[in-house]
């Protein structure tokens, strides 16, 4: 059948960007202090909050790896448990988001104090900044080979266009801007989402002729054991529960019930997403088995659906990408301002030279992450060690943090931070010299495993 072709994709990636740039220009007319732009001056309702929930967290990874690559490359079964990892650790935030949202702060490093000190603060802050910056640099990468492949031209000038797009939605608004567009992107990515696989579904044939294209065992795990699968699932689970970005945006609800009821239907939509994505990866498998894993949702767009939803399943990957480098990029500016400059430099700034010193974090950083790119891209290496290291270090405490303050003590969490780091990098270094335990094992297991055991070993004891 005819497909979308680059120049129709293109278009509709190109209002995508220009669309979203301008509104978040005008949003940011809300912003009059610190709060408005760090947390949108906790006033998100359902809608937006679910919106930007999900664009948030759905990003590059849903469609050009995660179950997208994984059900492409060894089967459906992979890519369903993969999915299962985000729905699972969003129900566990959503029964802990009034706690969250009762903590009125604006930063996960900012709760980290609260319980276990200043030095606490200043590590879980690094830790935050490592992991995220590789994250907005690998963005603004995506951005440029999706425009690379739509319209043709060169990388460096789609990454050019992509820091501009980025910058435009998050410097000025800050949250307003970014949960309001992350709003308008969640509409497009669902409509791609819910209207154009199951018609490339329809155009194959329909499910069984799917299947029978299929290679013997695609269904299910292919020829994964048990332990690795548990290694795709357990680094996004456990970065899940202390990811920053979503944290902030349980700060920014309007209230501990809309936390909650926001929180339900982001975990029940993310579910259904990863769903569609993992049958969307074994169509294009049955279709074009021999292209990259990691083109099968946008193959399968412009080849394999008619024009104009084709064409909006290609913008919804672009909106999958830059929500998530707006809302990185926002998140490490905002962390830096708060957590460092704040906090360490000048204690007595006010709101407004706050908000200044934000928006100077959010350039600087957003400037920082295209110099990675485009003169150390093999940094981005790293990126993976860093996801890794984040929900060792940190989700542990943190979620100890919000929902049992009083049974944890200084001692244990920094404790817990040093011994999930420590053991990640230990780990990665065995792996590397081919050790049978640590190639068999994910690092996060037994980081993890650390991390929660000296958390526990120092909690304090109920006087009995």
């Amino acid at each position: 059948m005819e497909n979308s072709g680059p120049s129709f994709a293109f278009y509709c990636v190109a209002i995508y960007l220009v669309f979203i740039s301008v509104l978040g220009v005008y949003l940011a007319k809300r912003v009059k202090n610190q709060e408005d732009y760090a947390v949108a001056g906790r006033s998100l309702p359902v809608y937006v909050l679910v919106g930007t929930l999900i664009a948030t967290w759905m990003g590059a990874g849903t469609v050009m790896g995660g179950a997208n690559s994984l059900g492409y490359q060894f089967g459906f079964g992979v890519a369903i448990a993969f999915s299962l990892a985000s729905p699972i650790g969003q129900l566990i935030l959503t029964f802990i988001s009034k706690k969250i949202r009762r903590q009125n702060a604006q930063t996960v490093p900012e709760v980290i104090e609260k319980v276990y000190g200043a030095e606490a603060r200043f590590i879980s802050t690094i830790i935050i900044l490592l992991a995220y910056l590789g994250v907005v640099a690998y963005q603004f990468l995506g951005v440029g080979t999706l425009l690379q492949s739509t319209l043709g031209i060169s990388v460096e000038t789609g990454t050019i266009i992509a820091f501009v797009v980025i910058i435009a939605t998050s410097l000025f608004g800050g949250l307003y801007s970014v949960a309001y567009t992350d709003f308008i992107s969640c509409l497009m990515i669902m409509v791609g989402l819910l209207i154009g696989v199951p018609l490339a579904v329809c155009n194959a044939g329909g499910f069984s002729a799917v299947i029978a294209r299929l290679p013997e065992g695609h269904m299910g795990f292919g020829n994964l054991s048990f332990v690795q699968v548990l290694g795709f699932f357990l680094p996004t689970f456990v970065y899940l529960m202390g990811d920053q970005n979503m944290y902030q945006r349980f700060f920014a609800a309007k209230d501990e019930d809309t936390a909650l009821k926001g929180g339900l239907w982001w975990s029940l939509l993310t579910l259904l997403i990863g769903i569609i994505v993992s049958i969307a990866a074994i169509t294009s498998r049955a279709l074009y088995p021999d292209i990259k894993p990691a083109q099968a949702f946008i193959y399968l767009a412009q080849h394999g659906m008619p024009m104009f939803i084709g064409g909006i399943s290609v913008a919804a990957v672009a909106a999958f990408i830059v929500t998530t480098a707006n809302s990185f990029l926002l998140s490490i500016g905002v962390s830096t301002s708060w957590d460092l400059y704040a906090r360490y430099f000048d204690r007595n700034a006010d709101q407004k030279k706050m908000l200044k010193v934000s928006r100077i974090c959010v350039l600087g950083l957003g400037v920082l992450g295209y110099i990675m790119i485009k003169y150390f891209p093999n940094i981005l290496a790293l990126q993976m060690y860093a996801y890794t290291m984040y929900g060792a270090a940190i989700s542990p405490a943190l979620v100890a943090a919000v929902v049992c303050p009083e049974r944890v003590t200084k001692l244990g969490g920094l404790g817990s931070m040093v011994a999930g780091g420590v053991v990640t990098l230990v780990m990665e270094v065995l792996k590397k010299q081919g050790w049978g335990f640590a190639v068999t094992y994910p690092s996060v297991l037994p980081a993890v495993i650390c991390s929660i055991l000296v958390l526990c070993l120092f909690q304090k004891r109920s006087a009995a």
